[in-house]
């Protein structure tokens, strides 16, 4: 079969060319001719299929340039160029179709997919041909010359163009750095430099990202830049600051690495009052996503009651926030508005009550079971303040407690996310393994016992949460397994390319009931580095790799909680 790559036709028999390959590189299988076929990416010494998830035009033309051709014709889905083996490097590949490699496009992650190879990807690119109708052949050696551009920004000789560093508010601390006014031209990124218009740049930075400084202008010579731990925040802060967008977007990933590192929740609170500040939405996004997934832990530390309306509010309005149960949001809520009470401004009364209102009707009272509901109007410190609110949300609550889903169907003017659960950590909804790594073998521990490396268990929960289903409970069955041999065993195709995977069934033939079940990755009990919902009962893990995991857990310690999430299908 031949396998086309880098523009030209190459039959590919026993011979090991590995070592001429990188992590990207992409090539074309199973096509009729060089400019087309099913989409192969390498990655860590193997060659891999890409999922058809997402897959479009914009993605294609990645792809069909970076072999050297012109752009894509058409984005080929459904396994058209036959199916591949081996892994399934990516899935939910979204790319702006500027991008120079299909690794730098947005995805999963490496090995992260809910796919078959039934559903690979591939393309039909347009040729580049010369006027005679022959094929071009391409050597590329441009790597060279950013590593030439770099020696020459480092030696600073022959130049025209001074940028000239100033820590924030302190005129004395000026330090010329020596540049070259046509190369920083050629990068698009270098405009804030006004390079047509003026001999020097005054570059102002807080004090602590002065020893970066370097780095940064470095890399608007090269396109390349090292970015540490250390570092991340005043990269970010840089490329933010003088709208350097491809650099600020990247630095803003590594902060999923950060996040979990302060258990005190003041750093990641601290990191999101940033991205504010920087307008940066991935940023934002990335902290919030955090803070969402962990927010029992948040709501239990000192942090919380210093969380700004903003944030809480923010975290308040998404169904992803794991939290124990929806009374336990609340009177976390509540502790937050006593705290802002005490602290309050009297002439600002009415804007405070007006936040709180607001707060208070991000709680999901329909989540809350009908004795918690009717103790509220005795237990809560708030009650009193807004009763009317109160009133009207408990009302709602019991409404949907004792009327049927088809009377509630008719007379609902628009579905609520009030009647949509969060990820509840609860016994009622969750079973929990607890899983201890060696190596990538996994033991799993339940009930104090160990069992080996793929074990299946069973548990039961309310069919919803209604009280009109109180006493109908279905059992679930669950399993996580480490290969596909392990998998099967459970009765599972399990055709899919990489494991751990985690299986969850139930028995319910009730139309008017949807599941959008998840499991969560717990890290060394610490914090929940990562979040997967259930595709026709089967959750792809990703394992405990930094490069996988949304907030990577370095701890061989892991616990996978299964959560049960039944619904109103009023869609339905």
């Amino acid at each position: 079969m031949a396998v086309w790559t880098l523009g030209s036709a190459v039959l590919l028999l026993t011979v090991n060319l590995s070592a001429a390959w990188t992590n990207g590189n992409v090539r074309l299988v199973g096509g009729q001719t060089p400019y087309e076929g099913r989409v192969e990416v390498y990655y860590s010494g193997e060659w891999g299929t890409v999922c058809d998830d997402n897959w479009d035009l914009a993605a294609a033309h990645v792809v069909c340039r970076s072999l050297g051709l012109k752009n894509a014709s058409e984005a080929v889905v459904g396994g058209t160029f036959g199916p591949g083996s081996g892994r399934i490097m990516l899935d939910d590949v979204s790319c702006q179709g500027t991008e120079s490699s299909l690794a730098q496009c947005r995805s999963k992650g490496w090995h992260v997919n809910d796919c078959k190879h039934e559903e690979d990807a591939g393309v039909k690119c347009q040729p580049k041909t010369m006027l005679d109708n022959t094929m071009t052949y391409t050597l590329d050696r441009s790597a060279e010359f950013s590593e030439v551009l770099g020696d020459l920004y480092e030696s600073q000789r022959d130049c025209d163009f001074n940028i000239i560093v100033v820590s924030a508010g302190e005129p004395e601390s000026a330090e010329p750095i020596c540049t070259h006014r046509l190369i920083l031209s050629l990068n698009a990124e270098a405009t804030f430099l006004n390079l047509t218009h003026l001999n020097n740049f005054t570059l102002e930075v807080v004090k602590e990202c002065r020893p970066f400084v370097t780095d940064f202008l470095k890399y608007l010579y090269t396109k390349q830049i090292d970015i540490s731990l250390s570092s991340a925040q005043c990269i970010h802060k840089l490329a933010s600051d003088y709208n350097v967008k491809a650099l600020q977007e990247y630095a803003g990933q590594l902060f999923s690495s950060l996040l979990p590192q302060d258990p005190s929740f003041e750093s990641q609170v601290s990191l999101y009052d940033y991205a504010l500040s920087t307008e940066d939405p991935l940023l934002k996004e990335t902290c919030l996503q955090y803070l969402a997934w962990n927010c029992e832990a948040l709501a239990n530390s000192s942090a919380w009651s210093r969380l700004g309306a903003e944030v809480l509010g923010a975290l308040l309005s998404r169904s992803d926030l794991v939290v124990p149960d929806e009374i336990f949001l609340l009177q976390a809520l509540e502790r937050w508005i006593l705290v802002k009470w005490e602290n309050a401004d009297s002439s600002n009364g009415s804007t405070n009550l007006q936040v709180e209102r607001e707060l208070l009707g991000l709680i999901r009272f329909p989540m809350i079971p009908p004795e918690q509901l009717y103790d509220i109007q005795f237990n809560s410190s708030v009650y009193l303040s807004q009763p009317a609110l109160y009133q009207a949300k408990i009302l709602l609550g019991l409404q949907f407690h004792t009327v049927s889903y088809q009377k509630l169907k008719i007379h609902i003017d628009r579905v609520t996310e009030d009647y949509n659960p969060r990820i509840y950590t609860s016994p009622t909804w969750s079973y929990t393994y607890t899983a201890t790594t060696n190596n990538y073998n996994y033991q799993y521990q339940y009930n104090n016992g160990y069992y080996g490396r793929g074990q299946s268990g069973s548990f039961q929960t309310p069919k919803h949460p209604s009280l009109l289903f109180q006493s109908q409970m279905l059992y679930w069955s669950v399993g996580v397994h480490m290969s596909r041999e392990s998998c099967r065993n459970r009765g599972y195709s399990c055709e899919y390319s990489s494991y751990p995977a985690a299986t969850l069934t139930g028995q319910s033939s009730d139309a008017s009931i949807r599941y959008d079940n998840k499991v969560l990755l717990i890290c060394n009990d610490a914090y929940v580095s990562h979040v997967q919902e259930f595709k026709n009962n089967v959750a792809l893990l990703p394992s405990n790799s930094t490069l996988l995991q949304s907030f990577p857990c370095l701890s061989t310690d892991s616990t996978f909680k299964f959560v049960v999430r039944p619904q109103y299908n009023f869609y339905n």
